[in-house]
């Protein structure tokens, strides 16, 4: 019997969160590793790295730095223009969804990608969804969520003061002393209003984002394991540290870059899709967009119009943040992420306290799986000579 999403997200909130690294995260992943136990001849692993907690380690570098470098400006421009451009360029980075190396210096939690596969073939469909749990944060309260792209853009500005303030010491013009003291405060303020909700509450239980996906992508994995597509390899890839910077992924990507490219791969991912209208993702992207325009997203626009079972799921477009996929499609591999949002467009209660159990619509949850497994199935073959 096919494993059930509403069984898996039953057993799996259990733990009040799964932050990376913690007892709680390798507890859950436990309990999903005995679930799948049960699927016929499925090879389950991990795959273990260091990673940090969250992304907030990042952020309170790059803040203290450019504060630094704002107020040592008078002794040290152009060291100090140098240390704050390398800064801003791996902030500009990670909010672009980029590699961005330096957030590994803060990698100090071990932690695994959890891996379930069964078949062979030249296609290779794999299932992915995060485990891992957001820390709370100031930045997706109601009344500051709407204007994420906003907050972004003027956190961006304050911290390009670092390389601006230096860079007119070292044009001769002179920037009073206490206005480098406004400015490194400013930095500051901004590094401890992203950590204030983290220190209050800890890490959010993450219901929606990410227990929602991880269901939806195990039932799909599940079902399809049962009655394998033709010539291909169904595999299921659970990731962590999603929410320190997608860098579960982008260590998956690194890791069997060769495998993808050499296989016809297609990267389905499930995140947050137990609240609102279920829909599949073309745009993304940060400073610069991102674009689905694969044999994914080909075979979820063909659905909508042949099957009046799925005629109310279309494409969407994502403002907030961004999915494990992006590596992925960024490196030119089929891939494509189901989320549900509400009528503004927005996912509710994520990275909140609110996130729990009680906001889940396992309806929701359940027609994401069956959309995704409709999904795999209607990818045609690529022809080869």
């Amino acid at each position: 019997m096919a494993l059930r999403a509403r069984d898996i997200l039953e057993a799996m909130s259990e733990w009040p969160h799964r932050g990376v690294g913690s007892e709680e995260e390798l507890e859950a992943r436990e309990t999903l590793i005995a679930k799948l136990s049960s699927e016929m001849d499925v090879d389950i692993h991990e795959e273990g790295f260091y990673a940090p907690r969250s992304y907030l380690p990042f952020f309170w570098l790059i803040a203290v730095t450019q504060a630094a470098c704002v107020m040592l400006a008078d002794f040290a421009p152009l060291v100090m223009m140098v240390a704050g451009l390398f800064m801003l360029i791996a902030h500009l980075r990670f909010f672009d969804w980029r590699i961005s190396r330096l957030i590994w210096l803060t990698a100090k939690s071990t932690t695994a990608n959890l891996v379930a596969r069964k078949g062979e073939g030249r296609r290779l469909f794999i299932l992915m969804a995060h485990l891992d749990s957001a820390p709370a944060s100031f930045a997706y309260r109601p009344s500051q969520v709407k204007h994420f792209a906003l907050n972004i853009w003027l956190a961006t500005g304050i911290l390009a003061l670092g390389v601006l303030v230096p860079l007119a010491e070292l044009s001769g013009l002179r920037i009073p002393f206490f206005l480098e003291m406004l400015f490194g405060a400013a930095i500051t303020v901004q590094v401890v209003m992203a950590s204030i909700d983290h220190w209050r509450f800890g890490y959010t239980p993450g219901a929606n984002d990410n227990l929602t996906g991880v269901a939806a992508a195990c039932e799909v994995a599940s079902r399809l394991w049962a009655n394998m597509p033709d010539d291909a390899e169904v595999r299921l890839v659970i990731t962590t540290a999603e929410e320190a910077g997608m860098l579960g992924a982008q260590h998956y990507w690194e890791m069997h870059e060769a495998e993808l490219h050499a296989r016809e791969t297609h990267v389905l991912n499930f995140d947050t899709v137990g609240f609102g209208k279920l829909a599949f993702v073309t745009e993304s992207g940060g400073f610069t967009p991102v674009y689905y325009d694969t044999p994914l997203a080909h075979a979820a626009h063909a659905l909508g119009r042949l099957n009046k079972r799925f005629e109310h799921i279309g494409p969407a477009r994502h403002k907030v943040g961004d999915f494990d996929s992006v590596w992925f499609i960024r490196d030119g591999i089929s891939s494509l992420t189901l989320a549900a949002y509400d009528e503004n467009g927005m996912m509710p209660h994520i990275h909140t306290m609110e996130d729990s159990i009680e906001k889940i619509d396992l309806n929701t949850v359940e027609e994401a799986a069956i959309f995704g497994e409709a999904i795999i199935r209607m990818v045609p073959k690529r022809v080869t000579k």
